[in-house]
């Protein structure tokens, strides 16, 4: 998974469920320097010390996934500057 973190120029981590290794992986993508995109199904699922990072909110449907995608294709695309 490191290698593929320092590979990767943008990183998304979901959130939902609190997922240790999500977390662990962020840490390493912020630490080399990654963007990171936070997405998840709950806002508390996000801890204390990443609140104040910009996340996406999603609901796990058809039309709450057609949204993250869409949201996450304009947050990569506002990152890459195309």
């Amino acid at each position: 998974m490191v290698s593929l973190i320092d590979r990767s120029r943008v990183v998304i981590c979901d959130c939902t469920g609190r997922n240790p290794n999500v977390f662990y992986e962020a840490g390493i993508a912020h630490t080399l320097g990654r963007e990171v995109i936070l997405i998840t199904q709950n806002g508390q699922d996000i801890p204390f010390d990443l609140r104040h990072l910009r996340y996406i909110p999603y609901l796990n449907n058809g039309e709450g996934r057609g949204s993250l995608a869409a949201a996450i294709q304009a947050r990569v695309q506002t990152i890459v500057g195309h």
